[in-house]
C-alpha cells in the first residue's frame, strides 16, 4: 500500500526556545523542549499542522544540512522494508522511541534538496492513567 499518512514536518532551528515561543504566540500548542537522540526537540500543533522542531537532525552526519530550515516530511508506511527497497537509503533503518511510542525509521534523499522519512509504528505511545 505504501505511504499511509503524514506524521509531521521536520524543521531545524538554531534556537529551540525562541522558535517554541514564536509558535506559542502564533496560537500553537508546543511541547516542552526535550533532549532527544543527538540534539533537542519540541512538537508543535497549529490547527491541523504538526511540526517537529529539531536543533540537530538525527541523520545530520550522513549529509550536509543548512543551519536552519525545512528538513523532511515524516511519512507513515505499512511496510518499511518494502518502501526502502525502492530507494537508496541515506540513514537507517533504526528503532527510536519517545512520546510518540516506538517507531522504526529510515531516511532517503528526495529531489529539491530534502529527505523523506519513512516510518513504521512498532508500539503506540503510553496513555496516561
Amino acid at each position: 500500500m505504501g505511504v499511509t499518512g503524514l506524521a509531521n514536518l521536520a524543521v531545524k532551528v538554531a534556537d529551540l526556545e525562541a522558535a517554541s515561543s514564536w509558535y506559542t504566540a502564533a496560537g500553537a500548542t508546543v511541547t516542552e523542549p526535550v533532549a532527544w537522540e543527538n540534539g533537542r526537540r519540541a512538537d508543535v500543533t497549529l490547527g491541523w499542522l504538526h511540526l517537529t522542531l529539531f536543533t540537530k537532525a538525527i541523520y545530520e552526519d550522513a549529509c550536509e544540512l543548512p543551519e536552519e530550515g525545512f528538513l523532511h516530511p515524516a511519512l507513515f508506511v505499512d511496510d518499511l522494508d518494502a518502501e526502502l527497497a525502492r530507494h537508496t537509503v541515506l540513514w537507517g533503518p533504526r528503532v527510536v522511541s519517545g512520546s510518540f511510542g516506538v517507531r522504526r525509521i529510515a531516511f532517503v534523499e528526495a529531489p529539491g534538496g530534502i529527505r523523506l522519512e519513512f516510518m513504521e509504528q512498532v508500539e503506540e505511545p503510553e496513555v496516561p492513567a
